[in-house]
């Protein structure tokens, strides 16, 4: 059997089985039959099945020290992109930090995330941490049973803090205070050990603007519609907060980590035992063991001669002075100057490599600099932590997203504009190979067998390439050319160049290499923003489409966030982007306000205990209730005239509790309404009548109508009906599955009206353009041909598997019916 496709292997057994009872007859049969169908083996859940195998494998593994120890970037830490340091072994897997877009970074370059059990981390700020809610859920997914967070006090909090919206049913977090002395970590890899350092008095952090605890907890199950009953989440512990809105000073602590391998004895070479006369048997072993041998004519053979030299272990050491504060007690860290060359650190104590997570203008105080001057002439500094303005460095590590736009580019340059280039160029020189070396994704250290630096895996822009890629379908070509000459007649449905969109995230649910998630950007007026849900990485997203430059100057002029609802994929960016947003306005010295933040009250639970547990945002927004927007009530006046609209309505969509769509009507009147995630909903349509453009959420293709129901979601078609119901001008479809990772599956007789089109991540659009949009469909087919074959394949199988659960649904319908 195969063990990979259970149920479809006992469907076709069972269907066979039933046709071989058609030679019994009477009683027999039927009894037969019945058995076949009772005794039928139960399905494991996949998550409980790869826990199984897991521990499996763990109790078959010999723990020896592992031949191969390497350290990673995965996140370089340049601003916007997340900081994370990858260590992997032939035997386990580690993170260092797991910062806020770590996982579709993860995925694209393909980092064993299902094997990583511990996360260490440097300091509890939202840059070192952001990634892990996002992680936690997708090492979940592939069997981890448990992972075991190392930091500072109240690691933990975050997970209460999100336990509506961070379901962890089969993944157990343990938290470890590395903080507490007597705490250490050790396994078959490495020992390692804390070292806490605090700021000085002057590094206090201030206490909140208010003294209030925060409120009672959210208990809401945001996944009730598509996931059971409340009761099946667990329920969140409470969390208690002193009145004075001090934290734990533990929680402020910086984490260093000093890490030391295991020995391991050199390997036994055999052409080395052939050459000496060695022959095979136990002397091979005594050998292996590291002991001298007499062979039978008297020649003595050393182990040195025939094994590879023993490796003692060496050490490396993960740093973070997270602010000046820090820096008086870092930079005198007894324990870290053990480690120091000039304080007598012998070869074995001096670090191969130091990582530091430390902001990169601070590596640059004079004390720092004499400290690092400390270190082994030799030892190889990492560099991962954000640079000063005006000295911002690329490394943001997605080839992915430069190949799609580079594609899309061809159809339209203003709608698909090039992004900065964020990586090295093809043709570029390469980086030097410097003590002090500023790393980028990839950026690889060999740790052991050989203890050297690797630039070579460091991603590379091939602009020429991608569009040759596009270039080469086969006709493609000819596609293209048509499509100029189609759009230099076609006819604008409005001659508004305002509300501007930029779409930052169309995927739902989780992100992969092109579709991040959900989040929309509009330019109401010139310099007037508005940003419509906010996934992870949104921040990171503003800053690569416009470049740093420009992305602090329209972070500075964001007036406001809609949260549609609380699902993370909508909102577990919003810390991010109001850390971003504050940085931008004292970076362009704006005199912007607190940011009007319209969500549902309910997020206000996980927004307070950040702020009180972790790091200050509360002073950063200011929140509006979508329930006080519903027609018929009066919006807050400042919310519409800092907006300057005409007016903004919300109501309850069909997807999960505190679920919204919205609607806005700007200055000049354009009517732009947003569905959010939702089926099919009438009060949606009420509240966009006549809407000039509707952007509307498609998840799943036609014929998935029922999975999109039990999930609360819409399918293609779905969608459009209701933008035709509404009468809207235009209907854009968004949140597509990840599954349609490049063009999603639809019926083009759908698109025929040339009134419907497809977002994709970095597109803008404005009303004027919008009418380009359906005529890219048949040159996008040509483009992703090989992805849209493997998507009809997938249908195809999709619909033989659906007919074959009805033809075993009908034996059992049969069996009961035989039975009684």
């Amino acid at each position: 059997m195969n063990f990979r496709f259970p149920f479809l292997n006992v469907v076709v057994f069972t269907a066979r089985s039933f046709h071989s009872t058609q030679r019994l007859s009477g009683k027999k049969r039927n009894e037969h039959l019945l058995n076949l169908l009772t005794t039928m083996p139960l399905e494991k859940s996949h998550v409980a099945r790869l826990q199984s195998e897991r521990q499996a494998k763990k109790v078959t593994k010999v723990k020896y020290p592992p031949g191969t120890v390497t350290l990673q970037v995965l996140g370089s830490g340049v601003r916007g992109a997340p900081k994370s340091l990858y260590m992997f072994t032939d035997q386990s897997c580690y993170l260092f930090n797991c910062g806020e877009g770590s996982q579709r970074l993860a995925h694209e370059h393909r980092f064993k995330l299902s094997k990583v059990e511990q996360i260490f981390f440097t300091h509890t700020s939202w840059g070192n941490v952001g990634g892990l809610p996002g992680i936690s859920l997708t090492i979940q997914d592939v069997g981890v049973p448990n992972i075991t967070l190392h930091g500072a006090p109240g690691l933990g909090d975050l997970f209460v803090a999100a336990s509506r919206f961070i379901i962890l049913k089969d993944l157990q977090v343990n938290h470890i205070d590395a903080t507490n002395p007597e705490s250490t970590f050790e396994d078959a890899v490495m020992k390692m050990n804390y070292i806490p350092i605090m700021p000085d008095e002057t590094g206090k952090l201030p206490r909140s603007a208010t003294n209030s605890p925060i409120e009672e907890e959210d208990v809401t199950n945001y996944y009730s519609r598509e996931k059971g009953n409340p009761e099946d989440v667990p329920a969140a512990k409470r969390t208690r907060v002193e009145k004075n809105g001090d934290m734990n000073p533990s929680s402020k602590a910086a984490l260093a980590y000093i890490c030391r391998l295991h020995p391991k004895q050199g390997m036994l070479m055999a052409e080395k035992c052939v050459e000496f006369g060695v022959p095979p048997g136990p002397l091979y072993g005594q050998l292996k063991a590291g002991q001298d041998i007499t062979l039978p004519n008297g020649k003595t053979v050393l182990a040195s001669d025939v094994r590879s030299p023993d490796d003692p272990g060496p050490v490396f050491v993960v740093v973070e002075c997270p602010d000046e504060s820090y820096l008086d007690n870092f930079v005198s860290e007894p324990q870290l100057r053990k480690l120091q060359r000039r304080n007598g650190a012998t070869e074995l104590d001096c670090p191969k490599v130091v990582v530091h997570f430390t902001p990169i203008e601070l590596t640059r105080h004079p004390k720092y600099q004499e400290w690092m001057g400390g270190f082994d002439a030799d030892a190889c500094h990492m560099m991962l932590g954000f640079t000063k303005d005006g000295e911002e460095r690329r490394g943001f590590g997605s080839l992915a997203v430069h190949r799609i736009q580079h594609q899309l580019h061809l159809l339209d340059s203003e709608i698909f504009p090039h992004l900065p280039f964020d990586l090295r160029v093809d043709g570029e020189p390469e980086h030097s190979e410097a003590s002090e070396l500023d790393c980028q994704t990839l950026t690889t250290y060999y740790l052991r067998p050989l203890k050297k630096l690797d630039l070579s895996l460091v991603p590379i822009l091939k602009p020429q390439e991608y569009v040759d890629e596009s270039l080469s379908q086969e006709g493609f070509k000819l596609s293209l050319d048509a499509l100029k000459l189609t759009l230099a007649d076609a006819v604008p449905i409005s001659n508004k160049t305002y509300p501007k969109l930029v779409f930052l995230g169309t995927g739902s649910c989780i992100p992969n290499k092109t579709r991040n998630t959900s989040a929309i950007l509009v330019e109401l007026e010139k310099d007037r923003f508005i940003l419509m849900d906010c996934g992870e990485g949104t921040y990171g997203q503003i800053v690569r489409f416009f470049g740093h430059e420009r992305a602090a100057q329209v972070l500075s002029n964001l007036v406001g966030v809609y949260i549609s609802h609380l699902h993370a994929d909508h909102h577990i960016g919003l810390i991010g982007l109001l850390q971003g947003r504050q940085h931008s306005i004292e970076r362009t010295k704006s005199d912007a306000g607190p940011l009007m933040l319209i969500a549902p009250h309910q997020i206000n639970f996980w927004l307070k205990t950040y702020h009180y547990s972790f790091e200050r945002i509360r002073q950063y927004y200011t929140l509006v209730a979508c329930a006080n927007l519903f027609e018929g009530k009066t919006p807050d006046p400042a919310l519409i005239t800092g907006l300057n609209l005409k007016s903004i309505v919300t109501t309850h969509v069909r997807h999960c509790p505190n679920a919204f769509g919205v609607s806005l009507t700007t200055a000049d009147g354009f009517k732009l309404t947003y569905s959010g995630d939702t089926m099919p909903c009438l009060s949606l349509i009420d509240i966009g009548r006549d809407s000039d453009l509707l952007i509307h959420e498609s998840t799943m293709e036609d014929g998935m109508e029922v999975e999109a129901q039990k999930k609360t979601h819409c399918t293609t078609s779905q969608a459009i009906e209701v933008g035709r119901s509404m009468g809207a001008k235009f209907t854009l479809l968004t949140h597509f599955s990840q599954r349609y990772s490049k063009i999603p599956i639809f019926n083009e007789k759908s698109f025929a009206s040339n009134t419907i089109g497809v977002a994709f991540d970095n597109m803008q659009i404005s009303p004027d353009r919008l009418h380009h949009l359906p005529y890219f469909i048949p040159s996008l087919k040509l483009m992703f041909a090989d992805h849209c074959e493997e998507m009809d394949n997938k249908t195809n199988k999709r619909k033989l598997r659906q007919e074959r659960e009805e033809k075993h649904k009908q034996l059992q319908r049969s069996a009961q019916h035989l039975g009684n």
